[in-house]
């Protein structure tokens, strides 16, 4: 089989399928210049996972595009990371795209505001990023990735994801199901996992999530994910 041919250095226990571009993303990785990678898809497809798994294998910083502020900029200042993930990218204010296009030019961040001044450099960073809507990124933005186009997974393939990102709870198959009901993510999956009780069941994860999607509980963040 040509999967025996991928190299095992960097896992991605989480994700099902897609050996060819695992394998993609390790040469990016492990590749001595700058590389910078889009995953393009529906939810469901993987995306978020292959971030979250390429923060597990090299110390980075993670992004939410639907939630930008300037507290993105302090991040990179403060940690000058190398390995950079944006999630939902194309949810990004044009602003921001404008400077990440900038950034990746040239490595520079130089931002003037009225209450405070970046001017800052990054050699060599890569940026990993994911999107759903590639038409609402900016051709030049566009041109410096390289796109990977990923199909959704299919009911049996996002259950068996939701019982390896929840590997300790016995009712992750009830969860993945309820999410995948609601056309969710990976994500909300993982979120409402956290919030489990020992006790819980169903009717307990049914009411999570729609408690998560009446008041739109995921957009309470600053735009950072801790970094690594």
């Amino acid at each position: 089989m040509i999967v025996d041919l991928f190299r095992k250095e960097i896992e991605f226990n989480n994700i099902q399928g897609y050996e060819d571009i695992k394998d993609i993303v390790r040469r990016a990785l492990e590749a001595e210049d700058s590389y910078n990678l889009l995953f393009v898809g529906p939810p469901a497809s993987a995306k978020t996972l292959f971030l979250l798994g390429i923060l597990e294998s090299r110390k980075g910083v993670y992004f939410d595009g639907s939630n930008t502020t300037n507290r993105i900029l302090d991040v990179l200042e403060e940690n000058r990371s190398k390995i950079i993930c944006i999630d939902e990218l194309d949810k990004m204010p044009k602003q921001f795209q404008e400077k990440l296009l900038n950034f990746m030019e040239s490595g520079q961040i130089k931002v003037d505001q009225m209450r405070r001044q970046y001017d800052f450099k990054i050699t060599g960073a890569k940026v990993f990023a994911a999107c759903n809507e590639i038409t609402r990124l900016s051709k030049p933005l566009q041109s410096r990735f390289r796109c990977l186009h990923m199909p959704p997974y299919t009911e049996e393939q996002f259950l068996e994801i939701s019982a390896k990102v929840l590997p300790k709870l016995k009712i992750a198959h009830v969860i993945g199901k309820a999410v995948w009901d609601q056309r969710g993510d990976i994500r909300d999956v993982i979120s409402i996992g956290r919030l489990i009780r020992k006790n819980d069941g169903h009717e307990e994860v049914e009411q999570i999530l729609a408690t998560i999607i009446k008041y739109g509980t995921n957009n309470c963040t600053d735009g950072s994910w801790p970094t690594q």
